[in-house]
């Protein structure tokens, strides 16, 4: 199944990322295990702060000209 033909409310002129509708897509299998992993990363013990982390994602994401 594309992520296109997910069944999501269409909101005209709202950007929807396609890691957005893989959380989305067959939660079991991808999107909550994922979003567990996530968490433990970003706010799991570390020695930088969930601001560091934050900070640093932005950074990377800017840096790939990705939108979030």
């Amino acid at each position: 199944m594309r992520f296109a033909e997910l069944e999501l409310p269409a909101e005209p002129g709202v950007y929807r990322s396609d890691i957005g509708q893989a959380l989305q897509y067959r939660r079991e299998l991808f999107g909550g295990p994922f979003s567990e992993l996530l968490q433990l990363v970003m706010r799991g013990p570390s020695e930088w702060t969930a601001g560091e982390r934050e900070l640093f994602a932005a950074f990377v994401s800017s840096r790939r000209q990705c939108p979030f």
